[in-house]
């Protein structure tokens, strides 16, 4: 499925998809049941069969063909979990959002970015470097790479910042968020990115791009000198990083310790030289003005461009208990229950799908009822 976006002031006038749409697409195409198992294994027990009562080529031949079929329904089913988001936007658009490109381009140039796993209080700092907090590293380093979004095209190239829990893809007009195999959208109005110099006492070795500002010792004196009274008492390093605090209203907080602090700095401050700007616009980029058909209390007529069947999923000649058996899934799959919490257009779309759903199981299931 493909969704054209226009941006800027030269497709004022154009009609734009809503971002819930095109999320709640993403998500129901990605959850897409499989039946490659099934198939797979009904031509297990059928070719076994075929051999025992038959011959062996038989039996060859059946599990062949269900290899075959099983191949077939899970390509079909891959190329069908993809949506395409085309973007079309004007000169003013095009340069800010080479803007955030370059802010993440410059961010990757760290040689080390570590997400903030845990933070602690130091309840006695003469026992740990005289330090205020205890501070747990993810073992795996945050990545920031140019890469398209799991399950989605686009005809740009977008950046990414994969923090281990969530992955981040900042589109011109919104950022993607990647958890748990769904995907959700921050506006960046409602995205606050703040940049501060944080001091770490490290043993080993420490990136080359990091700063180290002085030393000190794992047990100290009030005066900072290595205590007298400490048998083990190795030298540390004190290393200066990036603290990079992501902050979005959706729920979810991140500390990242880049090695570069010159880097971090940077990133911060270009990332938010067009943030309030790209925020401004998100309001035109998504406006949309609600119809008749958004109101809670009007009757839902199907979209004379989808018709019942497509809205189910199935084919014209289903019989009435595939139906109601589509029906179930794809009640289950949008049911406004699922997007409780998220923003209210969510709500709004979530129940629309909902009323589409149940009035094409009302149509599709009248009809087969006078077959």
């Amino acid at each position: 499925m493909r969704f054209d976006i226009k941006l800027g002031n030269a497709y004022a006038n154009a009609p734009r998809p809503q971002i819930a749409e095109i999320i709640a697409e993403a998500n129901t195409r990605i959850h897409q049941p499989s039946h490659t198992k099934i198939v797979m294994a009904v031509a297990v027990v059928v070719g076994a069969i075929a051999t025992v009562l038959s011959s062996f080529w038989v039996g060859l031949l059946v599990l062949a063909i269900g290899g075959g079929v099983a191949w077939k329904l899970e390509h079909d089913r891959r190329q069908n979990r993809r949506i395409t988001l085309h973007y079309q936007f004007d000169n003013d658009i095009k340069v800010r959002f080479s803007t955030i490109q370059k802010a993440c381009r410059i961010l990757s140039q760290s040689e080390k970015i570590w997400l903030e796993a845990t933070r602690k209080t130091v309840a006695n700092q003469q026992q740990n470097a005289g330090a205020s907090h205890i501070i747990n590293l993810s073992n795996s380093p945050v990545k920031i790479q140019c890469m398209q979004p799991p399950f989605i095209e686009t005809n740009l190239n977008i950046w990414s910042m994969d923090v281990g829990i969530l992955t981040l893809f900042f589109l011109p007009d919104y950022v993607l968020v990647w958890r748990r195999e769904l995907y959700s959208s921050i506006s960046y109005s409602a995205l606050a990115i703040s940049c501060d110099r944080q001091q770490i006492n490290l043993s080993g070795t420490i990136p080359n791009d990091a700063k180290v500002v002085g030393k000190t010792w794992l047990h100290v004196t009030p005066s900072g000198r290595p205590d007298p009274r400490a048998k083990n008492n190795p030298q540390l390093l004190q290393v200066q990083y990036g603290l990079l605090h992501i902050l979005s209203s959706i729920g979810f907080s991140v500390r990242l310790h880049v090695s570069n602090i010159a880097l971090a700095e940077q990133f911060t401050k270009t990332f938010n030289s067009v943030q309030q700007w790209l925020a401004l616009r998100h309001k035109d980029a998504w406006s949309a003005k609600p119809s008749k058909a958004d109101t809670p209390d009007s009757d839902f007529v199907i979209d004379d461009r989808k018709s019942a069947y497509d809205v189910l999923g199935i084919k014209p000649n289903a019989t009435l208990s595939e139906i109601r058996a589509a029906y179930h899934r794809m009640a289950q799959m949008n049911h406004p229950d699922k997007v409780v919490g998220l923003a209210p257009e969510f709500q709004l779309l979530a129940e629309r799908r909902m009323k589409a759903i149940t009035a094409a199981y009302r149509s599709l299931s009248q009809k087969a009822q006078v077959r």
